[in-house]
């Protein structure tokens, strides 16, 4: 790495700790801080190797940069709609870093951007969703997971989670009495209320207190992550929760290719069918425009 690499490089490391310190301070969620740092530390890494030309002694980064970068994520499978993912996060840190003078010019132009492209969603019928709602263990289910995977799978289907929503649950947030699922910083690092209906509520309880039985003499408390894996004091990742719904759901129902993301939607189309109002589907799925909630009926219900 030449010596002006070098500049370009740690004036980005120093620029991207102090972004994300101000995030931490700033009231936003962990989900939110957690993906910042991925994509930041990514970035940083393929500046690290990236070779450069110039010799003016300049610390900017430059659009034409961030097209080689845009390019070397393609070139390694990066989808098209995590590409735009990736590359709107850099904007915004570089936005932040305009305003408190830390760099002159935003190299993420909008030019750069990829167009969004429309995702194909698979969804379980009716049917699929009884079955997984009806309590039978899936094949080849060992008891130590599957009730833990039950309670998951469930509390997608009755609640209408947002998968980072369901890693970062605490024991704290459920209340059993009210039946709904405090949500601390959802999308937006809003806070909302979900629904926690009967067949979730009793997996989840099961859940609970198997892992109660497990940890004897060590209490479980209020605050502990609701979903781990083998440390106990970390949540389930969102890799690991997308692996366990698919096959816990090919499992039981045959349906291959079932995400977690798709079980929110499942949600969305049982409250569909029951006649629910779309302004109480909105509220229930925390979105903060009705837009959005008539865009899953449209293109993933098929509502008109």
């Amino acid at each position: 790495m030449n010596a002006i690499k070098s500049s370009v490089s740690v004036h980005y490391e120093q620029s991207s700790t102090a972004f994300l310190a101000d995030l931490k301070v700033s009231s936003k969620s962990a989900a939110t801080y957690n993906q910042y740092a991925q994509v930041l530390g990514e970035f940083g890494d393929w500046l690290n190797g990236h070779t450069d030309n110039r010799t003016d002694g300049a610390t900017e980064i430059t659009p034409l940069m961030i097209s080689e970068y845009k390019q070397s994520m393609f070139a390694r499978g990066v989808k098209n709609n995590t590409a735009l993912h990736y590359l709107t996060m850099l904007r915004a840190f570089f936005k932040w870093a305009i305003d408190n003078k830390l760099y002159a010019e935003q190299p993420v132009t909008k030019s750069l951007l990829p167009s969004a492209e429309q995702i194909k969603h698979d969804i379980p019928t009716i049917d699929e969703i009884n079955l997984l709602l009806s309590g039978k263990k899936p094949r080849y289910a060992r008891h130590n997971t599957m009730q833990r995977n039950r309670a998951i799978v469930t509390l997608f289907i009755q609640s209408g989670l947002r998968v980072s929503e369901l890693c970062n649950l605490r024991i704290k947030d459920l209340d059993f009495e009210h039946n709904n699922i405090y949500v601390d910083h959802g999308k937006g690092d809003k806070s909302r209320y979900a629904p926690f209906p009967s067949v979730a509520r009793k997996n989840v309880q099961e859940y609970i207190t198997h892992r109660r039985i497990e940890l004897k003499p060590h209490n479980l408390p209020q605050n502990a992550f609701l979903f781990v894996g083998d440390d106990e004091h970390k949540p389930l990742t969102r890799q690991a929760v997308t692996k366990l719904v698919s096959g816990y759901v090919e499992r039981l129902t045959g349906h291959k290719g079932i995400g977690a993301h798709d079980l929110r939607h499942a949600a969305a189309s049982i409250w569909d069918n029951r006649g629910a109002n779309i302004r109480d589907v909105q509220k229930a799925l925390g979105h903060s425009k009705v837009e959005t909630t008539e865009r899953i009926y449209v293109q993933i219900l098929d509502r008109k």
